[in-house]
């Protein structure tokens, strides 16, 4: 909801001060944290963490505060017009903000990430990746998935897994490593499969794609077939020479939990995207 609101807002620049407890929230959490980093380098957010208790629940631009409200299903910014708050509010955040720390993630902005992704592999793969993320709001889970995210755009694109991973390397999403356990879990799960693609030297190469029995996860086989018709095929990007190497180190923050709990999510949360095609 922040950083939905922040990027409605046209040239402003917000800051938000955390806990500290949350700030690793903050800079794992995908795509929340990619967002982010889009908003900091666009000038227009800064977050910083502090131990300071309690912390309001508001945002400040300096020409004045918003107060966010819940209410039931309701949840909005309110900016408040009392000019005295506003003052004493900003004199407290220059105070807390000298002994705080300020958060940036370590990843690559949302529209750099999804450019590479469309360089890499292909410009649908790209378009599903953008609209299962948007039609699962993966950021409100807590960071589902997404490795798996990405493994299933690729698959209803037939999509080369080494290309896949490669990208997924130069973006620092996840390593080689992450990505063949959760393709495995994927498969077991009867979400994906693969198929092998002969190459002229070494062995065939893995091409992903959306597994024939995938309404044993709840999405029903027509809905897929309008993204199929849509464009989606098995035609995929030029194979690339294998590595591998891992493109990160094995304290990822998508291992965290285990992999069979975050399925069960995934499979009602792909039930609602895809059939929102």
């Amino acid at each position: 909801d922040v950083i939905d609101f922040i990027s409605s807002q046209n040239n402003t620049d917000f800051e938000i001060i955390i806990p500290e407890s949350e700030a690793r929230q903050v800079r794992l959490n995908f795509p929340l944290n990619s967002r982010t980093v889009e908003l900091m380098r666009q000038d227009r957010l800064s977050i910083y963490s502090t131990t300071v208790n309690p912390l309001p629940n508001i945002l400040t631009d300096r020409a004045g505060f918003y107060n966010l409200i819940r209410f039931g299903k309701v949840t909005r910014f309110y900016r408040s017009t009392d000019d005295d708050t506003s003052a004493r509010i900003d004199e407290e955040l220059d105070r807390v903000k000298t002994t705080a720390g300020q958060i940036e993630p370590d990843i690559l902005p949302w529209s750099e990430l999804l450019s590479q992704l469309e360089k890499a592999l292909d410009r649908k793969v790209r378009q599903e990746f953008e609209r299962l993320i948007e039609a699962a709001r993966i950021e409100n889970l807590g960071a589902l998935d997404g490795i798996s995210v990405a493994i299933i755009s690729a698959a209803q694109a037939g999509t080369l897994l080494n290309d896949l991973v490669t990208w997924a390397g130069d973006v620092e999403l996840a390593s080689n490593a992450t990505f063949s356990r959760r393709k495995q879990v994927l498969e077991e799960q009867g979400v994906i499969r693969t198929e092998k693609v002969p190459t002229e030297v070494g062995r065939p190469k893995q091409r992903l794609l959306l597994s024939d029995e995938i309404e044993r996860v709840g999405v029903r086989g027509e809905d897929l077939e309008i993204s199929r018709k849509n464009g989606f095929n098995r035609g995929g990007s030029e194979d690339r020479s294998e590595s591998d190497s891992e493109s990160r180190s094995e304290t990822d923050p998508n291992e965290d939990g285990p992999v069979e709990d975050e399925l069960q999510i995934l499979e009602q949360e792909l039930k609602e995207a895809i059939s929102t095609d």
